[in-house]
């Protein structure tokens, strides 16, 4: 790490962002944090947490559910 450079986050790489009807579960609003290398989703309706991939294009906000894991 450089010398000049704080160990914590500048405040410019955390984003938040509500998507409406986002929670796979409830159709509920999610709220996602993105910071560098992760994003988290939390539902407060139902209290799902998750790791959604977003994207945005045409004027539109998308939303996925990657699986995981696999039996």
């Amino acid at each position: 790490m450089h010398p000049d450079r704080e160990s914590t986050p500048a405040a410019a790489d955390f984003h938040e962002f509500v998507v409406a009807g986002g929670c796979a579960v409830c159709e509920g609003p999610l709220s996602v944090r993105a910071t560098p290398g992760m994003m988290r989703g939390y539902c407060a309706r139902c209290a799902w947490i998750s790791r959604p991939l977003v994207w945005q294009g045409n004027g539109r906000v998308s939303i996925a559910y990657p699986p995981l894991a696999s039996a």
